[in-house]
């Protein structure tokens, strides 16, 4: 039987399930998991779509201190990977809410909250990682490792040059 809730309790598990998803792919790309996309159609490294990118973060760094920093990442792996887990959980626990008859709203409402704070913790377990990275910089290397980060996401919004093309006809010249 469909109630007036039920199209909303849909949208809901769609967008929770959708932003698992995402979290998904992007710590897929963070962690340097295997490419599955042919040489030809992969994004430059570093691009991604949730407003900053630790690859180009990486790259943006000082040849000096780029390896030393990949090490740093690499030790704060396991306590991203724990909030990830916390983050699936609470996840789980939304669907698993979401699923009960009858359906109760506000518990719904304390298992969306938990999900909104172990996401939140995750992205505090990132930034904390970054800046034990840049703490060390000069100022010119934080800001251009900084900016590295920020740029390569915003390439990923433009559209690869063999679209362009596709798009307007033969290059001119």
């Amino acid at each position: 039987m469909m109630t007036r809730a039920t199209p909303w309790i849909i949208a809901l598990l769609i967008s929770v399930l959708a932003n698992g998803a995402m979290l998904g792919l992007t710590l897929h790309r963070v962690s340097d998991g295997p490419r599955f996309q042919p040489a030809e159609h992969r994004q430059p490294a570093g691009v991604r779509g949730d407003g900053f990118s630790l690859r180009g973060f990486l790259a943006g760094l000082p040849p000096e201190y780029r390896d030393d920093a990949m090490e740093r990442m690499r030790e704060s792996r396991d306590d991203v990977i724990a909030r990830v887990e916390t983050v699936h959980a609470a996840q789980a626990n939304v669907e698993a809410v979401l699923q009960r008859e009858p359906f109760d709203a506000d518990a719904v409402r304390q298992a969306l909250a938990e999900l909104r704070q172990a996401r939140g913790e995750m992205e505090v377990e990132v930034e904390d990682a970054v800046l034990d990275i840049i703490a060390d910089l000069p100022p010119e290397g934080r800001l251009q490792a900084l900016q590295a980060g920020l740029q390569s996401d915003r390439m990923r919004h433009r559209r690869p040059p063999h679209h362009e093309s596709q798009r307007r006809g033969p290059r001119p010249g």
